[in-house]
């Protein structure tokens, strides 16, 4: 089974939600987007998977969750623009923390 990992290179931070339910996922990419933020990182680029229910399906999916929340301006209004793509999203934050070199780790925001 996957589990979730994170990646920050000092500009850019990549979380990959694979194997968290939907609400752990959104629960961790606030907590992610909030740290990357504070310390200054440009991008967070998040990694949900690509969807495999059918259209017109019930089950509530990472994906659609956090696409949900980018509809109604939570998640986006954090980001100056959003780049969503099938598997991933995007947010290109603005900046108003000076940068803060300490690398983020999954630890720090679980």
């Amino acid at each position: 089974m996957a589990t979730p990992t994170l990646d920050d290179d000092g500009r850019i931070v990549t979380l990959d939600l694979h194997g968290l339910s939907v609400d752990e996922a959104v629960d961790l990419t606030y907590s992610t987007l909030r740290l990357a933020e504070d310390r200054g990182r440009n991008r967070l680029k998040v990694i949900h998977g690509s969807s495999t229910t059918t259209q017109g399906a019930q089950r509530r999916t990472i994906k659609r969750a956090l696409h949900d929340l980018l509809d109604q301006g939570d998640l986006a209004s954090h980001a100056s623009s959003v780049l969503r793509s099938r598997d991933t999203l995007t947010l290109v934050l603005d900046l108003t923390a000076s940068s803060d070199p300490s690398r983020i780790t999954l630890r720090d925001v679980w």
